[in-house]
């Protein structure tokens, strides 16, 4: 069966199957409101975790949760100046829970709960799906593309375990923004694959996955979406206590080790602290084949934060650093026969501060700022430093949360502003460089009866100035300006109850990099001689998505089709010629018109009260229409199936995960065969007086499969690491 069709017969359960048609569900109606003084509670986040329905309370504190499943939760409310409340709810078939949500003000003593991860209540954007909780600590790896890897849609690009980075629906780099609390990580990770991402995951709350209109909030390039690392380093919330996480990670394949903790600790009456520490270290990576040479690691990240919280809303600051060093391998085209060293670090200040109520029709304003310090440097096997990078990044936010009124629902508008200062040494000749980047945005989601219309804008400009203009082999480097229109439109309708159908059309445009447009010369660690084109213009992407999500007593899940058109897609051709100098590939920039259609499906079945079944595929297939050649490094079509028991405090499985072989290659481009490999994990969670602990054990590739990831650098000298056993312990206190 072609990939195509099996995701395609995913998407057509969801109308077949008779009982999501007919299935079930129930509604909340509920009121937040003072413990103390009866008085409505505004701005509540609720949330149902398991079963992934979110709102808040309006103006009078209510609120209202429609078509939820029936069954046994916890329903968790979340205020700023009030304490965390926690009730266990029981949801009949066909019938509405009315609620009334006392919660007591952050100055009054409140009995103890324990809550895994606070979420914060003013977070921007409700996310389009998430990682956290069991499922995060499942999946937990050594990187934020390793940890995702398995969701649908995402893939990862990779070039040894410590570089690796995330790709959505095959878009990566500069076309996938990764960001950090919602704000930009001022890394140079997007640019090239050997540039490691500066976020460790041990300390993240969850993980969101954005897209559509609510993406545009984030930035211009967002026709895949956007991918969030939650950490809260400024704390936005007072808790009613001393909070300490600690947790601990060890894997087989590397005998690597991490350990990290973060503190939460209120400051008298009205104000929080929030620390938090990490370490990170790896041998060599082993495969079947044996060990991927020079792909140790070791990094240590820590941060400091404190705010002021109160009912007006909040203000504070935190400081963080990261410091890194990993290798990249060598011993294959290009390479060099020892591979590379890089060590980077980043220095991180940010602000951050919320007031409610400013003024009329303004539910809340968002204000945010940072600036960032990155170094990184790249080593020869004889110590020499072959080139060295530096970027110092300035940014700014405001956003303002608007109150609905009538058929308009929440919405948001704002600005961004940003400007960095970059400049490269050694072997480089990508001359020192400014850019000054402005947005403006504005979301809007409207009531259209059954039907809810999002749509969403932003207009970007964007000013790289080189410091000074001069004539070479490449053209002429000039300061060059940018800007464009970036608008998204979807429409949600139920067809039936517990079933939605959906549609989004999106344009985006990428405005090009410093490398893209000025590099000429030796990239050591990416291998290759790159080739800037100082005359590429905007890339423009269009693209048209149906879906369908669909939640039933036994059967939930959710579907996607797409196809996007580019304007101008940059990317790095491998013109196949050698560098006779220092022997490295060319690459030269380029923009060509293309097109990448896909599709991806995800659906569970609860078996009984104890037992599901869930599986997910994905499949993109790119294509360089101008050219008529395949779009380079396109991931394969991807698929996974799990079984899944759980009772109580365990949680056991297994699951088998595979990829078909890439034989759509661009020049010079290596295919690859397709592959499964089965995995086991298992979970107890222990809960004491005060203290929750989580024992998480995993075994990857269980069978020592020899396999290849098509996005891969290095897959012609090594396959994917081999039999891995992973133990993550986290305690709560």
């Amino acid at each position: 069966m072609r990939p195509l069709a099996v995701v395609i017969l995913l998407l057509a359960i969801s109308t077949v199957y008779p009982e999501v048609a007919h299935a079930q569900s129930s509604v909340i109606v509920g009121r937040v409101e003072s413990a103390a003084t009866g008085e409505p509670v505004e701005f509540a986040q609720i949330l149902v975790q398991e079963a992934h329905r979110s709102t808040s309370s309006d103006e009078r504190g209510s609120f209202l949760l429609r078509h939820m499943p029936s069954g046994a939760f916890t329903l968790q409310a979340y205020r700023i100046g009030f304490f965390p409340l926690e009730i266990p709810i029981v949801l009949v078939p066909d019938d509405t829970l009315r609620l009334t949500l006392r919660m007591r003000d952050s100055l009054i003593e409140s009995a103890e709960v324990i809550v895994e991860g606070d979420r914060d209540g003013t977070q921007t954007v409700e996310p389009l799906s998430e990682l956290e909780g069991s499922r995060l600590r499942q999946h937990l790896g050594t990187t934020i593309a390793e940890t995702l890897s398995q969701e649908p849609g995402l893939s990862m690009r990779s070039m040894g375990p410590a570089p690796a980075r995330p790709v959505l629906r095959g878009l990566g780099g500069e076309r996938l923004l990764v960001l950090e609390d919602g704000g930009r990580t001022g890394d140079l990770s997007a640019t090239s694959s050997d540039h490691a991402l500066v976020i460790d995951p041990i300390t993240a709350d969850r993980i969101e996955i954005v897209r559509g209109p609510a993406a545009l909030i984030y930035g211009s390039n967002t026709l895949g979406g956007a991918v969030n690392v939650v950490r809260d380093y400024v704390p936005t919330t007072l808790p009613d206590r001393l909070h300490l996480t600690i947790s601990g990670q060890g894997q087989s394949v590397s005998r690597g080790l991490a350990g990290g903790a973060v503190v939460k600790a209120p400051i008298g009456n009205n104000a929080v602290f929030r620390a938090d520490g990490t370490y990170r270290t790896a041998d060599d990576v082993n495969t079947p084949d044996g060990r991927l040479g020079n792909t140790a690691l070791d990094t240590g990240t820590g941060s400091v934060g404190a705010s002021i919280v109160r009912p007006w809303g909040y203000a504070g600051v935190s400081g963080s650093l990261y410091d890194s060093g990993y290798g990249i391998p060598g011993g294959f085209v290009g390479a060099h026969p020892d591979g590379v060293s890089i060590e980077m670090n980043r220095r991180h200040l940010r602000t951050r501060a919320e007031w409610v109520n400013p003024l009329r029709g303004i539910r809340h304003l968002d204000i945010r700022g940072s600036y960032s310090r990155y170094f990184h440097q790249e080593f020869e096997s004889n110590g020499l430093v072959g080139i060295e990078y530096g970027l110092l990044t300035y940014d700014a936010t405001a956003i303002a949360h608007t109150r609905g009124s009538g058929r308009l629902e929440e919405g948001a508008a704002g600005f961004w502003v940003e400007y960095r200062d970059y400049a490269s040494g050694g072997f480089s000749s990508t001359p020192p460089t400014t850019e000054w980047s402005m947005a403006g945005f504005g979301y809007q989601e409207v009531d259209l009866g059954p039907t809810l219309l999002a749509v969403g804008a932003r207009y970007d400009v964007r000013r790289v100035a080189p410091s000074r203009e001069f004539e070479s082999d490449i053209g002429m480097v000039r300061a060059r300006d940018f800007g464009g229109v970036s608008a998204s439109a979807s429409l949600q309708w139920p067809v039936t109850t517990g079933m939605t159908l959906g549609a989004t059309a999106m344009r985006s445009i990428r405005l090009p990099g410093i490398e893209e447009l000025y590099s000429d010369g030796p990239h050591l660690a990416a291998y290759s001689f790159e080739v800037g084109n100082p005359d590429l213009g905007v890339e423009v992407g269009t693209g048209l998505e149906l879906s369908s999500r669909w939640e039933g007593q036994r059967l939930s899940g959710s579907a996607a089709a797409y196809v996007n058109w580019f304007s101008g897609y940059i990317f790095p051709q491998n013109t196949g010629e050698i560098n006779t100098r220092i022997y490295l590939p060319i690459f030269q920039y380029a923009g060509a018109d293309a097109r990448m259609e896909g599709a991806e499906a995800s659906l569970t079945a609860r078996l009984s009260d104890a037992w599901s079944l869930s599986g997910n595929a994905s499949y993109v297939r790119g294509t360089l229409t101008e050219l008529d050649q395949p779009i380079p490094w396109t991931p394969p079509f991807q698929h996974s199936v799990s079984v899944r028991y759980e009772q109580r405090a365990l949680t056991v499985g297994a699951s088998l995960r595979g990829s078909s072989g890439q034989e759509r290659l661009s020049e010079f481009e290596e295919p690859t065969d397709g592959y499964l490999v089965p995995d086991l994990f298992g979970e107890y969670i222990l809960t004491t007086s005060g203290t929750l602990q989580t024992i998480t054990l995993a075994i990857d590739n269980v069978t020592n499969t020899v396999y290849r990831d098509h996005l891969s650098r290095v897959k012609s000298i090594m396959p994917e690491p081999g039999r891995n056993v992973r133990l993550v312990y986290r305690v709560y206190l």
